[in-house]
């Protein structure tokens, strides 16, 4: 095992059926989590190393024959880093937007999304439809009343009874 895996806070375990348990460390111990939380976790700490060191440093622009390119005055063409580690950003006292989500509020999102599918998938078909129509489509009652038939009342009903079901099973 490399180095840097000894250290690392997560880890994807062998079950003896083939099958992985995916584990993340809290408070000195590992927490099994779901492959999509595992997944962001490590995507997001491999991030954050990667953005520790300088990988790309500034280099000097070479022809096809590996001789360095020279401007006008006779000196090298220097092509800048393109990617900045984050020590050097802190030196320089660069200032980050607040604005960027964090990777525990992007695993949150994920999971809110997956359950809210997962929700979506046990209603019944015409009750999907509904919900699609009117949430993921931008229909109106009174659009979805004449589109499909149902006097408009009872489309309102409906949704208000299955938004009841959604929030339930969204609870659990």
């Amino acid at each position: 095992m490399q180095n840097w895996r000894k250290t690392r806070n997560y880890r994807k375990v062998k079950n003896p059926d083939g099958s992985f348990t995916y584990l993340i460390k809290a408070e000195d111990k590992y927490v099994p989590v779901s492959k999509a939380v595992y997944t962001v976790y490590a995507q997001s700490e491999r991030q954050l190393e990667y953005m520790a060191l300088d990988l790309k440093r500034d280099r000097i622009l070479q022809d096809a024959d590996g001789k360095a390119v020279l401007d006008q005055n006779g000196q090298p063409i220097i092509l800048p880093e393109r990617e900045v580690s984050l020590d050097k950003l802190m030196v320089d006292e660069w200032d980050y937007p607040s604005s960027a989500p964090s990777p525990e509020s992007v695993v949150l999102d994920r999971l809110e999304i997956a359950a809210l599918h997962q929700s979506l998938s046990s209603l019944a078909a015409e009750e999907r439809a509904l919900i699609e129509a009117m949430f993921f489509e931008g229909l109106t009652e009174r659009a979805y009343s004449e589109q499909s038939g149902i006097p408009q009342k009872t489309v309102n009903d409906r949704k208000n009874r299955i938004l009841k079901k959604l929030y339930h099973l969204l609870k659990k």
